[in-house]
């Protein structure tokens, strides 16, 4: 299977990584690794891991606070 996210790009950048969803307003969830060959990523919530689908990310924060726009971060 190919990677569908970029991982040299993710590796590249400085972690730990929060991320916003759809339907979230000013919610920011702490990232706990994401899945390049499946766009999946584990997200904490309140201590405890949850799948979700890379796909429904709206905006990403690195480790230095600068916003990546995430369809930046797809395989072309």
């Amino acid at each position: 299977m190919t990677d569908l996210l970029r991982m040299d790009y993710i590796n590249s950048l400085p972690q730990p990584f929060l991320a916003r969803f759809r339907g979230d307003k000013d919610t920011w969830w702490p990232v706990h690794c994401f899945g390049v060959d499946a766009p999946v990523c584990l997200i904490d919530v309140c201590g405890k891991l949850q799948g979700k689908r890379f796909c429904e990310i709206m905006e990403i924060i690195d480790g230095d606070g600068v916003k990546h726009d995430p369809e930046e971060w797809w395989v072309e």
